[in-house]
């Protein structure tokens, strides 16, 4: 051994991957009737926060639905002239590799624990998911029996996600001019997973890019209208 060298034995190191679920503080806006019929998730996309698609989207839902848009777990800082503020992701994907750095599994549990807290009592469950939202949507609506419908907006539905029969309508709405998530793209995969579904529907709305614009808080409330008229047959 070399006079004066200190020889230092590092421990074997080994990786593993751990899951804790846990629910922590979290902000949601929220509309709570005194007697809600029925429960509505909004799910927000990448970046952003449960209050602009519940600014977006309340206009067009039904005023006895409890509605809840939480925003997601995980914040994702925003810097601008004014500083730094936050949006949230639902999981984080890297459309490079087309790997999952995180997938949806943490955020499934997480909105589980949220629907125990505000829905005790299963009452129908409908769920609207705006793009990263959209894609997370009949995921998990699939966890829960009492969903009963499911609608994507500017989103993909992936075969490579969606791999079982859904107990809910499947709906998606794309704009024509969505620059962001390829309308052939959506159509495309929504072909893949439709007969997974009772029964399902796409459509494009004409004059949108990828938002949540007048037109396509009309046609989810058509939607929505249709739905209830059907299930009150």
């Amino acid at each position: 051994m070399l006079k004066g060298v200190h020889i230092v034995n590092f421990l074997q190191e080994t990786t593993t991957k751990v899951e804790v679920r846990a629910l922590a503080q979290f902000e949601m806006s929220l509309h709570s009737p005194e007697n809600p019929k029925k429960v509505i998730l909004l799910l927000h996309g990448l970046s952003e926060r449960g209050k602009r698609i519940f600014r977006k989207l309340s206009p067009y839902l039904p005023d006895d639905a409890l509605i809840l848009a939480p925003n997601a777990p995980f914040p994702l800082p925003r810097r601008s002239e004014l500083g730094v503020s936050y949006g949230f992701s639902w999981y984080f994907y890297d459309s490079s590799t087309g790997q999952y750095f995180l997938k949806q599994d943490m955020a499934r549990s997480w909105l589980a624990e949220l629907l125990k807290l505000y829905n005790p009592s299963s009452l129908p469950l409908t769920i609207i998911g705006f793009s990263q939202g959209g894609y997370l949507a009949p995921l998990v609506g699939l966890d829960h029996p009492n969903t009963e419908l499911v609608i994507g907006l500017g989103c993909e539905f992936r075969d490579t996600l969606i791999q079982e029969k859904m107990h809910f309508p499947l709906v998606g709405l794309h704009g024509k001019e969505d620059d962001i998530v390829s309308m052939e793209s959506s159509l495309n995969n929504f072909d893949k997973v439709k007969h997974l579904a009772p029964w399902s529907h796409w459509e494009a709305i004409p004059e949108t890019k990828h938002e949540i614009n007048q037109l396509i808080g009309k046609k989810v409330a058509s939607i929505l209208e249709t739905f209830n008229a059907k299930r009150s047959l």
